[in-house]
C-alpha cells in the first residue's frame, strides 16, 4: 500500500470528524423540549408584592451614599426575574428560574429558537458557587454540552483584556462589584450587603440607557435638543417659567414635518419625550448621547417648565412619558406606584396629583408610540394644542401629602376596592380630555 493511500485512509475519517464537529455541537446544544416553561403574567397580588419588595430595598435617601442590606428568598428573586422578562418583552420566547442552596445559586434558562413543526430550544444551566463573598460561575451547560472550565476562564480573560481600564462602563461595573461588602446564600435566602453610591448608580444607569439608543436615534435627539434650545432662546429673560405647551407644540409640529418627509414617527415621538425629559429635569444631555457626542452640542438655556403652574407636575408627566416610550407602560406604571409609596413613607407623602400626571404621561407616550398611524395622529394633535386642559385634568382639589399610615387607614392597600376605584376615576377624567377623544 502506498504512503499516499495510507495518509488518505488516516485523514479521511479525521476530516469527517472535523467537518461534522460543528453539527455535533449544535445537536448537543439544541433541544426539542424546554427545560423551563414560560410563566404566566404576574397577578395583581404578585405585582403588589413586588412593589413592596422594591420599596423595602430602596435606600431611605437615594442621593446619599449609604450601607444597604438586602435579603431575598428564591420566590422573591424569581418574582423579580419573571417581571424583568415580561417588562423587557422577552416572554414567551425566554423563560428563566433560579434556586438557592447553601453557598450556591443555580439558574436555568430557556430560549425558544423556532416555533415550527419541530420546536427548537436552547436550554442553559449555570451554577454559581460562593467564594470570598463573590458568586463565581462554576459550571455552564448548554443543552447536553458542558462548557469546559478552561474555555470559560479563557473567555472571561479575553473579555477583561479587551475591555480593560479604557472602557468606562467596565470600570464602573468593577466598582459596583467592589462596593459589595458581603454576599451569603444560606437557608434559602440570599443576603447582600453593599455600599450605595448614587453617582456610580447614575453612571451605570446612563450607560445602560445608551445601549438601547441607535445612532439614528442619537441624531434625532440632537435635532430635538437644538429645537428646544431655539425655543428657550426666544423666552424673555424676565420670564420665570413657561407652560409645558410652550415646548410640546413646536416640538411635535417639527416631528410631524419630519414624519411627512419619511422619518419614523414612533422613533421621533420616543426620542422627543426622552430629550424633553432631560431638559425639563435640568439634566445633562450626555445621559442620552454620551460624553463625547454631548461635548459637541451647546447646552440649552434652562427655563423652568410648569403644568398647572406646578413644576413637579410637568416633571412627572414628561419623565414617565420618556420611560413609557422607552421601556413600556407596565414598567412606567410600576415606577410611578413605587415612587408615590416611597414618598408616603420617607418624603412629602402620597400624591394623587403626581399620580394623575404620571398616568397622563403613560397615556400620552403609549399612544404616541403605539403604531405608525396613531403616532402621526398624536403629532397632529400635539401641534394643535390650545390649553393644558386638553390633556391634563385639574388636580387642585386632590388631597396630597398622605402619609403611609394615613394611606393604609383610608385605602387599606393598593389592591383595595376603594383605591382601585380612585384609579378608575382618574383614568376616566384623563380619557375625557379632548386630546384623547376618538383614540381607542
Amino acid at each position: 500500500m502506498s504512503l499516499t493511500k495510507v495518509f488518505s485512509l488516516l485523514l479521511h475519517p479525521l476530516l469527517v470528524v472535523v467537518l461534522s464537529s460543528p453539527i455535533i455541537v449544535l445537536l448537543l446544544a439544541i433541544q426539542t423540549e424546554p427545560v423551563i416553561v414560560s410563566a404566566p403574567a404576574l397577578t395583581a397580588d404578585e405585582i403588589s408584592r413586588m412593589e413592596q419588595l422594591l420599596l423595602e430595598s430602596a435606600p431611605q435617601s437615594p442621593s446619599i451614599r449609604s450601607q444597604q442590606n438586602l435579603r431575598l428568598d428564591a420566590d422573591e428573586l424569581n418574582l423579580l426575574l419573571r417581571y424583568s422578562i415580561n417588562s423587557m418583552q422577552l416572554s414567551p420566547e425566554w423563560a428563566a428560574v433560579l434556586s438557592l442552596d447553601d453557598n450556591a445559586v443555580y439558574t436555568d434558562l430557556t430560549f425558544q429558537l423556532a416555533d415550527s413543526w419541530i420546536p427548537l430550544f436552547l436550554n442553559i444551566r449555570a451554577n454559581f458557587n460562593l467564594s470570598n463573598s463573590t458568586l463565581a460561575l462554576d459550571k455552564l451547560v448548554v443543552g447536553k454540552l458542558q462548557i469546559p472550565k478552561g474555555l470559560l476562564q479563557l473567555a472571561f480573560s479575553r473579555i477583561r483584556d479587551n475591555l480593560g481600564n479604557k472602557n468606562s462602563a467596565y470600570r464602573d461595573l468593577n466598582q459596583l462589584i467592589a462596593d459589595v461588602d458581603q454576599v451569603s446564600v444560606l437557608q434559602g435566602h440570599m443576603l447582600v450587603a453593599l455600599q450605595w453610591d448614587p453617582d456610580l448608580i447614575s453612571r451605570i444607569s446612563d450607560q445602560a440607557q445608551q445601549l438601547f439608543i441607535s445612532d439614528r436615534d442619537r441624531q434625532r435627539i440632537i435635532e430635538h435638543y437644538r429645537l428646544i434650545s431655539e425655543i428657550a432662546t426666544t423666552i424673555p429673560l424676565n420670564r420665570r417659567a413657561v407652560s409645558l405647551n410652550t415646548f410640546l407644540v413646536p416640538l411635535f409640529a417639527a416631528a410631524y414635518e419630519k414624519s411627512e418627509n419619511g422619518s419614523d414617527p414612533i422613533a421621533e415621538n420616543r426620542t422627543l419625550f426622552q430629550t424633553l425629559a432631560i431638559y425639563i429635569n435640568n439634566e445633562d444631555i450626555s445621559q442620552l448621547l454620551g460624553e463625547t457626542l454631548a461635548e459637541q452640542i451647546q447646552p440649552a438655556k434652562y427655563v423652568e417648565v410648569r403644568l398647572q403652574r406646578r413644576q413637579d407636575l410637568a416633571q412627572h408627566l414628561v419623565s414617565i412619558a420618556a420611560i413609557t416610550s422607552s421601556a413600556g407602560a407596565d414598567f412606567a406604571q410600576l415606577l410611578s406606584t413605587i415612587k408615590e409609596a416611597y414618598d408616603a413613607r420617607y418624603r412629602s407623602g402620597f400624591s394623587f396629583s403626581d399620580l394623575t400626571a404620571n398616568t397622563v404621561g403613560v397615556s400620552l407616550a403609549s399612544l404616541s408610540t403605539r403604531d405608525h398611524a396613531t403616532a402621526i395622529e398624536m403629532q397632529v394633535r400635539f401641534a394643535a394644542l390650545q390649553a393644558e386642559s386638553d390633556y391634563m385634568p385639574e388636580v387642585g382639589n386632590n388631597r396630597d401629602g398622605i402619609s403611609e399610615s394615613d394611606f393604609t387607614a383610608i385605602y387599606s392597600d393598593r389592591n383595595s376596592h376603594e383605591y382601585q376605584q380612585r384609579l378608575t376615576n382618574i383614568q376616566a377624567l384623563i380619557e375625557a380630555r379632548p386630546l384623547f377623544q376618538g383614540l381607542d
